[in-house]
């Protein structure tokens, strides 16, 4: 291993590289046949982290690891050779050799029960693939969603900025003409300050949330300086039937991969369990042997026996209560999810009751706007009062697109905890999750 190269290697990392196309299009159906596409939708970005993700690389070879342990407990142990000599210098024949086995001899059910905790390991390894790339979903999902919204505010600020400019110089007009008193200037101005500052905050939540989005797809955050996301319905995500959550909620409660993962713990408590119980019967051992015993042949046949005389109590209570732990884990998990699900979908549900409420007052207030805009071709009203009203529907828009954030928010949540994305292209990547699992093998 070169540190220096691997640095390297992974600093060149970049979206636009053909490899990478081939690589993403062996994942998907509907790959464009230009790479890099002009806009990334979430399941392109998606198969990019699903190839290049470091953890999850590392996890695939733990999972090989695991299928390497099977092989090995499913094989007959190996006996211990031992070479014996000795020499006595008066004796007519000096020399002694010799040599002898000794065979463990496990039982049919104790190989059985080794290659099922191994089989057992293999299957829960498998899983926790599964769930990383479930995990790295959900913080793609979370970093590109806030990227996007960063993005999006950051355009509003940007009009918003420029409206306040018009309004200041207005107002600087006025209070020169002795129209309006200063104090009015000085609270213009630190409006245009206060959009600043947001305009900074913003831009450093883009830049961490890009950060985040560059982690997850095992490249640095430079890569994805010019990336455009495509993300049509971000912040209005379609509403799931009563019928489809139902069925998404009780697909999660039985085979959810965390859960999978904590059947396969249970499972494999129980096996150790039945291992326990088998070693309160005696282990025999066997040793066979050739010695030339200065002029005599021998053929020695020793028998050993592990006498459990304390028909292994201790360690059976102890399987027994680590099988009850198990079991008690996994009731808790699945109530946990169940509970999960419930919050989160009662939080997506008020989510979208705020984003109704904000689009409420956004129309609002451009109908105040438009008015306002009338007003000043009949004379009626004054450009700064039209600017005004521009104003307040910019940032009324502006707790719109918040809003949509937190809505999307919710939705993440909820697909996280359901273990399925609700809508996107995404859904055409479903058969990946088994995937990442199979190719572990390869």
């Amino acid at each position: 291993m070169d540190p220096v190269r691997g640095a390297e290697q992974f600093e060149a990392r970049r979206l636009d590289k053909p490899k990478l196309g081939e690589d993403v299009e062996r994942l998907m159906e509907d790959q464009p046949h230009a790479w890099p596409p002009q806009k990334f939708n979430r399941a392109q970005l998606l198969a990019v982290a699903l190839l290049q993700n470091p953890q999850l690389e590392l996890m695939r070879t733990q999972v090989r690891a695991a299928q390497a342990h099977e092989i090995t407990a499913g094989e007959v142990a190996n006996p211990d050779l031992t070479l014996q000599s000795e020499y006595a210098r008066h004796d007519s024949h000096p020399w002694l050799y010799g040599l002898s086995l000794t065979w463990l001899l496990r039982s049919t059910e104790r190989r059985r029960l080794d290659h099922e905790i191994a089989r057992l390991d293999t299957s829960a390894a498998n899983f926790e693939l599964m769930e990383k790339s479930w995990a790295l979903r959900r913080d793609l999902a979370a970093a590109v969603s806030a990227w996007e919204g960063s993005r999006r505010r950051l355009a509003l600020l940007d009009s918003l900025a420029r409206s306040q400019d018009r309004l200041l110089a207005l107002e600087t007009r006025r209070v020169e003409a002795g129209e309006d008193a200063p104090s009015e200037l000085l609270l213009a101005r630190q409006s245009r300050l206060e959009i600043e500052r947001q305009r900074g905050e913003l831009r450093a939540d883009s830049d961490t949330a890009q950060a985040a989005a560059a982690r997850v797809l095992g490249v640095l955050p430079q890569a994805l300086d010019g990336v455009n996301i495509d993300w049509p319905d971000w912040g209005e995500p379609p509403a799931v039937d009563e019928r489809r959550q139902r069925e998404l909620r009780e697909q999660a409660l039985l085979s959810r991969a965390d859960l999978e993962i904590a059947i396969r713990g249970y499972a494999i408590a129980e096996s150790k369990l039945k291992q326990s119980v088998a070693r309160q019967y005696p282990q025999l051992t066997l040793g066979p042997g050739y010695y030339w015993d200065h002029g005599i042949a021998k053929f020695p046949f020793d028998v050993g026996f592990t006498l459990p005389l304390n028909r292994n109590r201790g360690e059976i209570a102890e399987a027994r209560a680590a099988r009850d732990i198990a079991g008690q884990r996994l009731l808790a998990l699945q109530a946990d999810i169940d509970g999960a699900i419930a919050a989160a979908e009662r939080a997506e549900s008020l989510a979208r009751a705020r984003t109704d409420a904000a689009e409420q007052q956004y129309a609002s207030a451009r109908r105040q706007a438009g008015l306002a805009q009338l007003g000043v071709r009949l004379g009626a009203s004054g450009s700064q009062e039209r600017i005004g009203f521009e104003i307040i529907a910019a940032r009324a828009q502006l707790e719109v697109i918040q809003m949509r954030l937190e809505l999307q928010a919710a939705r993440n949540a909820l697909e996280d905890v359901l273990h399925m994305p609700l809508s996107g292209p995404e859904l055409g990547l479903a058969h990946v999750w088994s995937s990442t699992s199979a190719g572990a093998g390869s």
